[in-house]
C-alpha cells in the first residue's frame, strides 16, 4: 500500500512577520508576527512559544497599558480561546525569552491564525523598541505543542529580520599605546551609532588633526559604503619622542585618540590590548564565530582575543569552527587569537571559569553535555573544577576565574593554572573579587574583558538588558605580539585590566615590572606614569585591602558644583543589576546646569531637570553612575534623594571638604554626595611613592587609577617580601 508523505510545514503550521527586512537597531516600530495552524492543529492544553535569544534586549512585551512602549497585543481566530503571557526564561536556551500562548476551552484548526502584534500602535503607544546591537539574522524562534504534551516541535523555518545600525552618533580614534621613532603604525577611525554599532551606512568626510611629528596621516578620511564605518588609515609614523594625541572631527562630531607613546628605544616590553572573552551565536551570542573574530580585529582593532563559549552549548562542530577561525585570523606581529571556551559549571562546583590553550587542537572538557546532544565523547566531560584542573595541569592551558551569569567560587583556585582573574566584564564591576583573592593570599593579576553576546568583541556596549557596564579591555606588557609572547606575559601576571580605555598605565616597584614577586631590605618604591583618555582624578596605591597612598595628596574641589553618585551591586550572583531610576530636588538653592557621570549607554539617561528638580534612569552594576549639578545656594541649602533604591537628605553646608555616603547594603551600594573632585586637572600623572610603612611578610601592592570621567584601570599587584 502507498505511503503519503506529509511535509513539516503542513502538520505544524508556518509563521511570518510584517513587515519582513531591516530594521534600525534600538529604533521603536510595530511588527506583526503571525502563526498559521498546521493540520495537527493545537489542542486545548496545547501552547504556542514565539522566542528570541537571551543577548536580546529588545524591549519587554507588556500587555497592560495600551499608550506604554512595548505594548503587545495577541489574538486567535477560530472557536479555541487563548491566554497568554511573556516568560524571561520560556523556552531552550538560547531562546529563553518569549510570548507564551495557552489554547484554552477548545482547540484550534487547520487554517486558523494567531496573530502578535509586537509594539501594537492602535491605541497610542509608541510602539516596540528594537533590540540595539547589529544582528544579520535577527529569528524569532516559534515552537508549538500541538497536543498539550508538553513536547514543543521548533517551525521549520522561522520569521527573521536584519537589525542594522543608526546613523553616526560618535567618532572613535584607535591608535597603539606605545611605538618606536620611524616605526609605521595604523590608526583606526570609526563611526558608532548611539548604541555603539559601526555605523555602517554613514557616508561623509572625517577632517583628522595631529600634530607636526606625526606623518603620514591624512588631512580627511571620505567615509564610503565599502568602510561600513571603519576606516583603517596604514603607514603613518612618528618622527619624534613623546606623547601624542590625534584629532578628528565629522561634522559636530569629535574625538580624540588615546595616547601614543613615542620612544627613541625599542623596549623590551611593549603594551598589546585585548579582549579575551566572549562568545558567538553558536551558543549563547549573536552573530557568528567568523563574525566574531573579524570584528575583533578589524572594527575593535584589537591586538589579541579569545571566543569563549559556554561548554555545555559546544557541539564538535562549533568546537573545530573556533579552532579553525583561531588559526586562520592569527598572524603573528597583527592579530594573535587564542581558542579555548568557557567551563560552565553552578557556582559551588567552580563557578565560571575560562579555559585557553596555548595550541589548536587540543580536546574541550566540558562541565557537561547539556545542550549537546553527541554524547559520543561525555566520557571527557570533567565536574567540578578540581577535576578540570587534574586534567589541564599537565597541558598548555590558562583557566581565568569570571563573574557572569554564574559567579566563579575562588574557595577554587590552581596557582600553576590561574595565573589572574578577570575583574571587570561587560556583566559589571567585581573589585569584591579581587579583595577576595586577597583575603585568600593568592598571587594574581587582574583582567578585563568583555563576556560580549552581541558580535561587538572589544567595543562591548551594554544596550538595555542584563548587561550593566561597557566591557573592559585588558593591556599586557609583552616581549612579542605573538600567542608565544601574550601567553608569556598572562603568565607573569604582566597585565592591567580598565574600564574599556585604552589608559597608558606604567607601574613599577623597584624596577620590577607589574605582576612581579620579589624581596626588598626596607621601604618599597612604587613609581606610576600614565597618560589617561580623559583627565586623572585620582590614583590609588593598595597594599593587601588597605589604600596606603592617594595622588594628588590633597583633593582640590568645586566648591560650585555637587557630585552626587551612586554605585554597587544588589547581589554577587546573577540579579546582581541595581536600578536607580529617581529624582532629587533642591531646597535653598538653584541648578544652573547638570551632566551625567560615567552612564554607560543610551538606556542611561538625565530624563528631565529644571531649576530646582532632576529626574534620571540609571542601572549599576558594581561600577559607578551620578550627576553634576553646577548650583547657586545659600545658606542652609539642602539636597533631597530618591530613588529605587534609597531615599535621604543633606543639607550642603555639612558637605565640606568630605564625602557624605550612605550606605544601603546590598553588594557596596552606597550613594556619595561631594563636592566636585577636580583631581589633577591633566591627562597625565608621574610620581614615585615609598612605603616607609611597610609590613612584614609578602604584602601585595596594586595601583588603581581613576579619571574624572568614572574610567578606571588596575594595576596587577606586586607581590613585595619585604624584610627587616
Amino acid at each position: 500500500m502507498a505511503s503519503t508523505v506529509v511535509d513539516h510545514k503542513t502538520m505544524y503550521g508556518w509563521a511570518e512577520i510584517e513587515p519582513a527586512g531591516r530594521v534600525t537597531a534600538g529604533s521603536t516600530t510595530s511588527f506583526t508576527l503571525t502563526y498559521h495552524v498546521g493540520r495537527y492543529g493545537i489542542d486545548d492544553g496545547g501552547t504556542l512559544k514565539v522566542c528570541v535569544r537571551f543577548a536580546s534586549d529588545w524591549g519587554y512585551p507588556q500587555f497592560e497599558d495600551p499608550e506604554g512602549l512595548n505594548y503587545a497585543t495577541v489574538e486567535a481566530s477560530g472557536r479555541g480561546k487563548i491566554r497568554y503571557r511573556f516568560d524571561l526564561k520560556g523556552y531552550i536556551r538560547p531562546y529563553q525569552k518569549c510570548i507564551v500562548v495557552d489554547v484554552d476551552q477548545w482547540a484550534l484548526a487547520e487554517g486558523d491564525v494567531i496573530r502578535i502584534v509586537f509594539g501594537d500602535q492602535s491605541q497610542g503607544s509608541p510602539g516596540t523598541v528594537v533590540q540595539t546591537f547589529r544582528e544579520y539574522q535577527f529569528q524569532y524562534k516559534v515552537a508549538v505543542d500541538c497536543f498539550g504534551t508538553g513536547q514543543f516541535v521548533e517551525l521549520e523555518k522561522h520569521p527573521q529580520l536584519e537589525i542594522v545600525p543608526d546613523r553616526a552618533a560618535k567618532l572613535v580614534l584607535v591608535a597603539p599605546t606605545q611605538v618606536v621613532v620611524g616605526e609605521p603604525l595604523a590608526i583606526g577611525v570609526k563611526l558608532e551609532d548611539q548604541w555603539g554599532n559601526p555605523a555602517e551606512s554613514t557616508r561623509g568626510e572625517v577632517r583628522i588633526e595631529a600634530e607636526e611629528a606625526l606623518k603620514g596621516l591624512p588631512e580627511r578620511c571620505v567615509f564610503t559604503a565599502d568602510d561600513r564605518g571603519v576606516y583603517r588609515v596604514e603607514g603613518a609614523r612618528v618622527t619624534a619622542p613623546g606623547v601624542y594625541r590625534i584629532r578628528a572631527k565629522m561634522g559636530d562630531i569629535e574625538a580624540e585618540s588615546n595616547p601614543i607613546e613615542c620612544l627613541d628605544v625599542l623596549p623590551d616590553l611593549r603594551p598589546f590590548w585585548g579582549d579575551l572573552h566572549g562568545q558567538s551565536g553558536e551558543t549563547v551570542g549573536t552573530n557568528t564565530v567568523e563574525d566574531y573574530f573579524r570584528f575583533a580585529r578589524d572594527v575593535a582593532l584589537l591586538d589579541f582575543t579569545g571566543h569563549q563559549g559556554n561548554d555545555f552549548q559546544i557541539t564538535a562542530e562549533t568546537w573545530a569552527e573556533i579552532g579553525r577561525c583561531a588559526r586562520t585570523f592569527y598572524e603573528a606581529g597583527r592579530f594573535v587569537c587564542f581558542p579555548g571556551y568557557e567551563w560552565s559549571a553552578n557556582t559551588p562546583a567552580g563557578g565560571d571559569r575560562n579555559v585557553y590553550y596555548l595550541n589548536d587542537g587540543e580536546d574541550i572538557f566540558r562541565t557537561s553535555h547539556w545542550q549537546v546532544a553527541d554524547r559520543a565523547d561525555q566520557d571527557t566531560d570533567r565536574y567540578p573544577v578540581q577535576s578540570l584542573f587534574d586534567e589541564l595541569r599537565h597541558r598548555d592551558a590558562l583557566v581565568v576565574p569570571h563573574i557572569g551569569g554564574r559567579p566563579a567560587s575562588l574557595a577554587f583556585h590552581d596557582p600553576d593554572l590561574e595565573p589572574v582573574i578577570e575583574i571587570y566584564s561587560a556583566w559589571g564591576q567585581f573589585e569584591w573579587l579581587l579583595r577576595e583573592a586577597i583575603e585568600r593570599g593568592y598571587k594574581v593579576g587582574f583582567v578585563a574583558g568583555s563576556d560580549d553576546h552581541k558580535g561587538r568583541p572589544g567595543a562591548s556596549y551594554p544596550g538595555s538588558s542584563s548587561f550593566g557596564v561597557y566591557g573592559g579591555l585588558t593591556c599586557v606588557l609583552a616581549h612579542t605580539l605573538t600567542r608565544e609572547g601574550i601567553w608569556e606575559a598572562i603568565k607573569a601576571r604582566r597585565c592591567y585590566a580598565t574600564s574599556g580605555q585604552r589608559i597608558a598605565l606604567n607601574v613599577q616597584a623597584d624596577g620590577h615590572p607589574m605582576g612581579s614577586e620579589f624581596s626588598v631590605s626596607g621601604s618599597p618604591r612604587i613609581q606610576v606614569a600614565a597618560e589617561g583618555t580623559a583627565d586623572i582624578e585620582e590614583i590609588c596605591i593598595v597594599r593587601g585591602l588597605e589604600t596606603v597612598y592617594t595622588f594628588p595628596e590633597e583633593m582640590p574641589r568645586d566648591q560650585r558644583r555637587i557630585r552626587v553618585k551612586w554605585s554597587g551591586a544588589l547581589i554577587r550572583g546573577r540579579a546582581r543589576i541595581a536600578r536607580w531610576d529617581g529624582k532629587l530636588r533642591v531646597e535653598g538653592a538653584h541648578i544652573r546646569a547638570v551632566e551625567a557621570f560615567a552612564f554607560d549607554s543610551a538606556a542611561e539617561y538625565i530624563a528631565s531637570w529644571d531649576a530646582n528638580h532632576v529626574a534620571w534612569k540609571s542601572v549599576t552594576s558594581g561600577d559607578e553612575d551620578g550627576l553634576v549639578l553646577e548650583l547657586d545656594r545659600e545658606p542652609g541649602a539642602r539636597l533631597y534623594f530618591d530613588s529605587e533604591q534609597t531615599t535621604f537628605s543633606v543639607p550642603l553646608d555639612q558637605i565640606g571638604e568630605g564625602v557624605h555616603c550612605v550606605e544601603v547594603g546590598g553588594e557596596e551600594l552606597r550613594v556619595e554626595v561631594e563636592f566636585l573632585p577636580l583631581g589633577l586637572a591633566a591627562k597625565r600623572a608621574e610620581f614615585e611613592w615609598s612605603d616607609g610603612n611597610a609590613l612584614p611578610g609578602c604584602q601585595p601592592y596594586y595601583v588603581r587609577l581613576t579619571q574624572v570621567d568614572g574610567a578606571r584601570a588596575w594595576s596587577s599587584p606586586f607581590y613585595i617580601h619585604c624584610e627587616g
